[in-house]
């Protein structure tokens, strides 16, 4: 029908536009980005052998990604480009999926678009997307679990609803495989649906078969991959929790809130021009909140402890877009685009949205429903228990180490699903000028961003191949955490890992690093007992390691400042009276 090709026209577009923005970026560098270095090598063994090999650093099973990544090795040879393309196909189907999603939950045509682009072109997705990591694969399974529970409920015939929810439990189990929070499809999704569906014959013993098929089948892969050697299965109870652990872990939980609604800002912006129509007791109440954190900003940048208590609030993807100066991939200091104050000014817009829709919600009757849009109630028994399930599993994280803001990307498109859908009933139908442009701003940050960091990767390999030209062995060279993690594969097989349980005595303690003073010791490095370090490369030059005769290698950006550079430094000379101890 007419309205059906036009919304599949549209998906496609969103899914060209991002990526389009993907390969603009210039994602190319032979060398590991964040963790897919360990992911990169597992693929290119199984391409050679036809065996899953971990190599102790894989959390996630990785399961079908690397079969589909080995089809690209044998297409184009191995490099780590060939490998990161794959990712490319995966991130083009989420966006199209979540539009298609969008649609079907009564989303008009031009806020889906909005949404769509919204996760395209979104500083968290788009860096992954150009990666080998498993959060897009993760999310592509999540976001076919929900458009087949969506088929199932529109479906009028009984006998088809039941295929949709086994078409979505079956692909579920199989598509977790590559990510296991995934698994909450088949696990939480499906049967929320199928209880939405109660009512038709035959669909709650057939969601009941289906739950128990899938459990078996999901502990039978966790078995599976606890029995493999140097994988590394997490435990989700680590140890004995205190009170100072709980107060960390709702603290985490809150900055991951924020997070969240800083990464679906373009939507999220539209509240701000209601303030209008707010009473003015609302209108004081945000205020006096605002400027209370406005207050509370300025105190604590005079104590120099503020910067992980503005946005982007959560480390690992975001941050290391021109905006963390410490990273800690690399020894010293990135340049910064993103100044302080101009984190804690969007800081608290973000804020002051979320404060601006919170009144709403306190004062627009529920019941309230505008045309064309789905039951508010009905999508919230699809992705509320989904949602409740996968903030639950980013506990154990909150309580015994960090939230990483690649684990948001999964409650991501709900988030964009509940914004469009409470505006559309709330506010108006389309989503106001403002949106575009923070989208379209967002969207140039983050190609941007992605451009510099994979910059920065090609001028490591370039710094480090300066320093083997001279003879120099791979294994004396620090390049930092992703570089170094390849050369310890490589050179012993498996990343020293203290997790390592299979096998029996893989793991050997490292005191390597030790021989450094502490602003020069890499956190990574106690992981590769293979590389004995002799030059380092580094952000900036570090006052305790030596000059070396290696010159800076310099590096264009588009996020100032343009002109960047890195140093090659080596270690200085140890005194004799400490060599003689």
């Amino acid at each position: 029908m007419p309205d059906q090709l036009h919304a599949v026209r549209n998906g496609i577009i969103c899914a060209c536009v991002t990526a389009a923005s993907i390969l603009v970026s210039r994602p190319i560098a032979e060398m590991g980005f964040v963790d897919d270095w360990s992911y990169v090598k597992t693929a290119f063994v199984f391409a050679r052998t036809g065996h899953l090999v971990y190599n102790g650093w894989a959390t996630a099973m990785l399961g079908w990604a690397i079969p589909w990544a080995a089809l690209f090795i044998k297409l184009f040879g191995f490099s780590f480009t060939a490998v990161r393309l794959s990712t490319l196909p995966l991130a083009m189907a989420s966006v199209c999926l979540l539009h298609a999603s969008l649609v079907r939950f009564g989303i008009s045509a031009r806020n889906a678009v909005m949404g769509a682009l919204t996760l395209g072109l979104s500083p968290l997705f788009l860096p992954l997307a150009a990666s080998y990591m498993t959060d897009v694969a993760g999310l592509l399974c999540i976001l076919l679990c929900l458009y087949l529970c969506q088929r199932a409920l529109a479906t009028h015939s009984d006998r088809t609803t039941i295929l949709w929810l086994a078409c979505a439990a079956l692909t579920n189990v199989a598509g977790g495989t590559v990510r296991q929070i995934a698994w909450l499809g088949t696990l939480v999704m499906v049967p929320s649906t199928a209880w939405l569906l109660r009512k038709r014959p035959g669909v709650i013993p057939a969601a009941f078969l289906l739950w128990i098929g899938s459990a078996l089948s999901v502990l039978a892969c966790i078995g599976w991959f606890e029995r493999q050697p140097y994988a590394l299965p997490e435990r989700i109870i680590q140890g004995p929790v205190t009170g100072a652990m709980l107060g960390h872990m709702l603290a985490e939980l809150l900055k991951a809130l924020l997070c969240l609604a800083l990464i679906t800002f373009p939507i999220l912006i539209a509240w701000l021009p209601i303030k209008w129509r707010l009473s003015r007791s609302a209108v004081t109440r945000i205020a006096c909140i605002l400027a209370a954190m406005g207050a509370t900003s300025i105190v604590l940048v005079n104590k120099g402890s503020l910067d992980h208590r503005v946005m982007p609030w959560l480390g690992h993807v975001i941050g290391t877009l021109s905006i963390f100066s410490s990273t800690g991939e690399m020894l010293g200091s990135r340049p910064v685009t993103l100044t302080l104050p101009m984190r804690v000014g969007l800081s608290l817009l973000v804020i002051a949205a979320l404060l601006m829709m919170g009144e709403q919600m306190l004062t627009k009757p529920w019941q309230r429903k505008s045309p064309n849009v789905v039951s508010l109630r009905e999508a919230l028994w699809v992705l509320g228990p989904f949602t409740i399930s996968y903030v639950v599993f980013l506990l154990p994280r909150a309580l015994y180490s960090f939230i990483y803001d690649r684990y948001l990307l999964g409650l991501m498109p709900f988030a964009i699903i509940l914004l469009l859908l409470l505006h559309q009933r709330w506010i108006a139908l389309r989503l106001p000028a403002v949106t575009i442009a923070a989208l379209s701003l967002f969207g140039l940050y983050a190609i941007a961003g992605t451009h510099d960091w994979f910059a920065l990767n090609r001028a490591r390999v370039a710094a480090v191949a300066q320093i083997r030209v001279s003879g120099v062995p791979v294994t004396s060279i620090q390049g930092g955490f992703d570089y170094d993690g390849w050369t310890q594969i490589e050179a012993a097989g498996f990343i020293n890992d203290a997790r390592l349980r299979n096998p029996a005595n893989a793991y050997q303690v490292n005191l390597t690093p030790l021989q450094l003073p502490d602003r020069c010791r890499l956190d990574f490095a106690e992981y590769t007992p293979a590389i004995h370090p002799e030059y380092f490369v580094v952000f900036q030059p570090m006052a305790c390691l030596a000059w070396s005769k290696y010159p800076p290698v310099r590096y264009r950006t588009w996020l100032p400042p343009f002109q960047r550079e890195i140093y090659i430094q080596q270690r200085p000379a140890i005194p004799e009276s400490y060599r003689n101890r």
